[in-house]
């Protein structure tokens, strides 16, 4: 059975400076809810699903997605992994398979001892849990990636079964951090989430909402977000920073 869950696009968390991932700063995370986990199919049955905005229709006859706004989402995603919308000098792709998505992070990142990060150890949220806003203390940011500075980031994308849209950023920096609330009674109490602190912002848009927001320009500030929890974060092995 396959289920349609709201990622994708709509995931989109808000930005912060770099230097606020120190211990003892206080940052408040918008954090989008996960409700359900994606089928990852294996290569055989992803290879036999039609993959192309030409097929759209198969496709939505195949899993009758229950409204419109589905459908929308669903051509999206196969326009994105299509087309995808990369910076200069970077290398993207989808992984719509277990095997795929094993191989194309590798392939990205031009090495085969790579690994993998991510955060889906974490519960799921339930049905209607709105988006987590709250103030926490920064009480421990683990770096992931090594001095490289490149990273392969894979995010979930909107699809009846599990497809990653991944690409290269460099240079980059990723995170695991650990926050603590300080609102008495709140839930989750502590977390651990994925964070990626994009450091050379000189060709994004002027326009970039967080810039407009705090008055810089690109390449002024290194700027970086938090990841959903089916997102994943890829690093070559011999380049970890924390490999023991």
């Amino acid at each position: 059975m396959f289920t349609l869950t709201a990622t994708g696009r709509r995931k989109r968390q808000m930005s912060f400076f770099h230097d606020m991932l120190r211990p003892g700063s206080l940052i408040t995370p918008t954090i989008p809810p996960t409700t359900s986990m994606p089928a990852l199919l294996s290569g055989n049955v992803a290879d036999s699903i039609p993959f192309t905005t030409e097929h759209l229709s198969d496709i939505i006859t195949m899993f009758a997605p229950a409204s419109l706004m589905m459908t929308r989402e669903i051509r999206w995603t196969m326009d994105t992994c299509e087309h995808p919308r990369t910076l200069s000098g970077q290398k993207a792709g989808c992984a719509t398979s277990l095997e795929s998505l094993a191989e194309l992070p590798a392939s990205l990142l031009g090495r085969r001892n790579v690994r993998a990060f991510s955060a889906v150890d974490l519960p799921m949220d339930a049905a209607g849990t709105p988006a987590l806003r709250g103030r926490y203390n920064v009480t421990a940011a683990r770096k992931l990636s090594g001095s490289s500075s490149e990273v392969v980031t894979c995010h979930d994308l909107t699809f009846p079964y599990a497809v990653y849209y991944c690409h290269t950023s460099s240079p980059t920096a990723a995170y695991m951090v650990t926050l603590a609330s300080v609102e008495e009674g709140a839930s989750p109490a502590t977390l651990e989430v994925m964070a990626v602190c994009h450091l050379d912002t000189s060709l994004w848009s002027p326009k970039n909402p967080f810039f407009e927001l705090h008055n810089v320009r690109p390449g002024d500030v290194a700027v970086c977000h938090f990841l959903t929890k089916l997102s994943i974060i890829w690093v070559t092995v011999d380049e970890h920073a924390d490999a023991r």
